[in-house]
C-alpha cells in the first residue's frame, strides 16, 4: 500500500512539472519584466538584467535592446533569438526549443545601481 501511495504522489508531482512548463503570456511576461531586474542563470553562468521601459536592457556586458512578443523575449540584432518564459510569483525560468536553459528570480525595480 505504501509503495503504491508514492508511485501516486511521483505521478501527480510530474503532472504537476508538466503544466509549468507552459509559457506565460506576452501580458505576463511584459508585467513581470519591464522595469524589473532579473538575477538568475543560463547556459551554465550566472547574470543580472535591467529590463527598461524603453526597450532596452542592462547587464554586465553592457546591454542592447529587447522585444517582448508571443515568442517571449526576444533580442533583435543578435545571434540569442527569443526565449519564453514561465513566471510564478517572482520565480521565472527560461526555455528556448521546450527546454529549460535557465532559472532565476524578479526583483523590483533596477536592483543593479
Amino acid at each position: 500500500m505504501m509503495a503504491r501511495s508514492a508511485f501516486a504522489a511521483v505521478v501527480v508531482m510530474g503532472t504537476m512539472s508538466s503544466a509549468a512548463m507552459a509559457a506565460s503570456s506576452e501580458e505576463e511576461v511584459r508585467s513581470a519584466l519591464v522595469g524589473n531586474t532579473f538575477k538568475g542563470g543560463m547556459g551554465g553562468g550566472i547574470y543580472n538584467s535591467y529590463f527598461a521601459e524603453d526597450g532596452t536592457y542592462e547587464d554586465a556586458s553592457g546591454g542592447g535592446n529587447y522585444e517582448i512578443t508571443e515568442d517571449g523575449v526576444c533580442y533583435p540584432d543578435t545571434d540569442y533569438g527569443c526565449y519564453a518564459a514561465e513566471i510564478d510569483g517572482n520565480q521565472l525560468e527560461w526555455f528556448k526549443d521546450g527546454e529549460s536553459v535557465g532559472t532565476g528570480v524578479i526583483e523590483e525595480g533596477n536592483t543593479l545601481q
